[in-house]
Parts: C-alpha cells; sequence; structure tokens
C-alpha cells in the first residue's frame, strides 16, 4: 500500500472550482509509466437546508496497488456549493500507478460534519463513515501516459434522511462519472405548471419545484423511494430574472437517452418512503444526450 500526504490541499480545493462547459478526449501530463488522475466533486440541488458540510480526510484508491491519500487537514466542503454543472478540485492530476481500478474510497470526518435547517445547525450523522468512508464500487481504467478525468456527483437530495426523532443521517448516494465524457441538460419548464393551484411548492411558488433524470426513454417516473427505479440524478428549477424563464440544469450527464420528470411537489419527497400519492409529475419528456 502506497501512502501519499497533501499538503495545503483546503487551498486547492477553494481555487479549483469548475464549471463544465464542453467535452474533451483525455490529455498528456503523465510520465511513460504513470497515469494520472483528476477527480472532482459535484452535488445535486436540495430545497431543504440552506448548507449540508461533510469534512474529508483522505481518498483511498483500489487497483493494481491500494493508494492513500491524506489530507494534512479534514477537507470540510459545503456540497450545496457546486450545483448546476459546478465541481470541485480534490485531486489534480495525481500520479497513480495505470491499470484497472475496483473502487474509490472518501474518508470523512463525522464530527466535522453538519446541515443547516431554517438558520439551525444540526449535527450530520454518516452511519460508519469513520471506519469505511463513502466507498464508490465503479470501476474505472487508468492508462498509461494518459490524464483521466472523473466527477463524483454526491446526490444530497437522495442522501439525507430526516430521522423520526429530528436528527439527520447521511445515507450517501454517489454515481461517479467520466467528466470528459458528459454534458450538461439544460432547459425551460412553461410557468403554467409552476403556477399550477395543485402544486405544494410554497406561497410564492419558489421551493419544490424540480426535475428528475431517468436512465432510458419513455420511463414513468417515480419520487425518491431508495430502489433500482429512483431517478440517477435531479435539479432544482430556478426563476431567472434577466430572463423571466423558469430554467434548469442537470451537470454531468453522460451520453444516452433519459427521460426528465418535472414536480412541483419535490419538498414532499421524502426518500426513504413512497411518496407517489403526493408527488406528481405534470411534465415528462424525453432527450438524447449526445456522444460527441
Amino acid at each position: 500500500m502506497k501512502t501519499i500526504n497533501r499538503t495545503s490541499l483546503a487551498a486547492l480545493l477553494i481555487a479549483n472550482t469548475y464549471i463544465l462547459s464542453a467535452c474533451g478526449g483525455g490529455g498528456g501530463g503523465s510520465s511513460d509509466s504513470t497515469a494520472n488522475l483528476t477527480l472532482g466533486l459535484t452535488d445535486a440541488p436540495f430545497d431543504e437546508a440552506q448548507s449540508v458540510t461533510v469534512a474529508f480526510d483522505s481518498i483511498t484508491l483500489q487497483g493494481p496497488e491500494r493508494t492513500v491519500i491524506e489530507f494534512d487537514e479534514p477537507m470540510i466542503i459545503d456540497l450545496l456549493d457546486f450545483q448546476n454543472g459546478e465541481r470541485i478540485i480534490l485531486l489534480d492530476e495525481q500520479e497513480l500507478e495505470p491499470g484497472e481500478y475496483q473502487f474509490i474510497r472518501l474518508g470523512v470526518v463525522e464530527a466535522l460534519s453538519s446541515i443547516e435547517v431554517n438558520g439551525e445547525v444540526f449535527d450530520l450523522t454518516i452511519p460508519s463513515g469513520e471506519q469505511s468512508g463513502l466507498q464508490l464500487n465503479r470501476g474505472f481504467t487508468l492508462g498509461v501516459a494518459t490524464t483521466s478525468d472523473f466527477t463524483i456527483d454526491f446526490d444530497v437530495r437522495r442522501s439525507v434522511v430526516r430521522q423520526g426523532n429530528g436528527e439527520f443521517r447521511l445515507r450517501p448516494t454517489l454515481r461517479l462519472v467520466d467528466s470528459l465524457a458528459v454534458e450538461n441538460v439544460s432547459g425551460v419548464i412553461d410557468e403554467n405548471f409552476i403556477l399550477d393551484p395543485a402544486c405544494n411548492n410554497g406561497d410564492n411558488n419558489d421551493i419544490g419545484n424540480a426535475v428528475y433524470l431517468f436512465e432510458g426513454s419513455d420511463i414513468m417516473p417515480q419520487d425518491l423511494q431508495n430502489n433500482e427505479f429512483d431517478p440517477i440524478a435531479s435539479a432544482n428549477v430556478i426563476f431567472n430574472v434577466e430572463t423571466s424563464e423558469f430554467q434548469y440544469t442537470i451537470g454531468f450527464v453522460p451520453n444516452g437517452e433519459y427521460t426528465v420528470a418535472f414536480t412541483c411537489d419535490a419538498q414532499l419527497d421524502d426518500p426513504s418512503v413512497d411518496d407517489l400519492a403526493a408527488v406528481n409529475f405534470p411534465l415528462v419528456f424525453n432527450v438524447v444526450v449526445p456522444s460527441n
């Protein structure tokens, strides 16, 4: 096992915010015997909280050898700062052994993690987080003398569960995407859907408006239920004062066919239960993310 200590990574995290604007191919930058990995973190919007802060202290990669990258001090990141196609860089062209990798594990510090709701800060419980971290079991390949670029999509909307005792628990829902083979899916929702009297989106029609992204065309949408039919990503629908339109952006969507479903009842969607009777989808349509 190889251990790498990273100094002053906190400054790197703050300085290296990346906005996805286009796709491209892999680049150079490695020596002839190593591979480079750039790794970012993004999030899906979450209506109920003003901040969701998670502290990371290491990254473990299991490949030809196990590599543990330890941070000098925990990286305390508000996940809600990185949405709608924005990401924060965790590793910047980190040199690694080329080959097949089985998983990435993010080490977390539960004591430094929290959530703010209605101006009040609560502890964020991360079951087994201190022992096993947050692990993504998707394999990937790092080629010799190439730079690979991946993004971890941390879907807070699906990951944060409020317990019956009022405490908040983090049940991480993570996906790993190739940042060189993704696009943003953006669009406009007709205001008639937002202003529908049947909506549960607040007195000012400004909460609970969201789009859910489902893999495949002509998918029957469902609310978040923590099962295999859940959306793979989501985004809030926000009023743009400059264009006077209700817009959304779902970031880091891989090439393929998808179903987009709009709901104005997202604030009623508890990811731990079936809320389909309360969460309606009056607008459903297909999109294709091209391979170029």
